[in-house]
């Protein structure tokens, strides 16, 4: 896969995670995002979801913090899935020396 190919399906999937963390909050029931240990798996899967402010969907000022952090998520999961097969080439180059 070419890299601008992996970069598209990183932010694809930055989007898809963002949109259904809104939907949720938009449905007031994004409390289904808890983990055991007191665990939020929203601020796993989307760190940049606490800049978000009370009035993320009614005020213009929250619109566009929220758009600024679904571009960061978005930007975020891009760079992952161009880091990871780097670093997997990392890996198994370091086991074959290491096995010789």
């Amino acid at each position: 896969m070419s890299e601008r190919a992996t970069m598209f399906c990183g932010a694809v999937v930055g989007l898809a995670v963002s949109g259904a963390i809104l939907v949720l909050m938009g449905f007031g029931v994004s409390g289904v995002l808890r983990a055991g240990y007191g665990i939020d798996l929203m601020y796993v899967l989307w760190p940049s979801s606490l800049m978000l402010v009370t009035g993320w969907r009614t005020t213009p000022t929250g619109i566009l913090i929220t758009v600024n952090s679904v571009a960061l998520n978005c930007a975020m999961y891009a760079v992952l899935a161009l880091a990871l097969p780097f670093a997997i080439r990392l890996c198994v180059r370091q086991l074959k020396r290491a096995t010789r």
